[in-house]
């Protein structure tokens, strides 16, 4: 997904994708740590676990967010779906983050990237029926939320 093609949509809302093998047990100072890891400077406000709806977190200076989703059914996503089928291989837990904004698609972009660091996981992004690396996934990410500070999306930001 490139910066023009969720800038197209940005009326509407995006989604991606996150499958894992295990139960999602995330510490909020490893999410923090995978965070770092990929170059943002990140406060994890909430746990993970618990995340249904809108889950703020500030990262690389201003207050981010995304909605997420830990409930929805696997099988029900992967059934039409032959390129995300043929990638899972028994991952069946899911995590659904939705997006409205650049500055809450590059949050999600980078969570999944984060996320990719601390177990075995498959990106899927449904809008280009493609299975992200954890790499593609924090490239654009970042991308996303450079171009979100340039927008001014985050109150502080220029």
């Amino acid at each position: 997904m490139d910066l023009a093609h969720s800038q197209a949509v940005k009326h509407m809302s995006m989604e991606l994708y996150v499958f894992r093998r295990e139960e999602l047990t995330v510490d909020p100072l490893k999410l923090k740590g995978a965070l770092e890891s990929l170059g943002l400077e990140a406060t994890v406000l909430h746990d993970f676990e618990s995340a249904d709806g809108f889950w703020p977190v500030e990262m690389a200076g201003v207050t981010a967010g995304v909605e997420i989703y830990l409930d929805h059914d696997v099988a029900e996503i992967s059934e039409d779906c032959p390129v995300l089928e043929a990638a899972l291989d028994g991952h069946d837990k899911l995590v659904t983050f939705v997006w409205h904004q650049l500055g809450e698609g590059g949050t999600a972009l980078v969570l999944a990237a984060a996320l990719a660091k601390l177990g075995d996981v498959v990106i899927y992004e449904p809008s280009e029926d493609v299975v992200f690396s954890p790499e593609r996934s924090a490239q654009e990410g970042m991308e996303f939320l450079e171009e979100a500070k340039k927008n001014g999306e985050f109150s502080g930001s220029e």
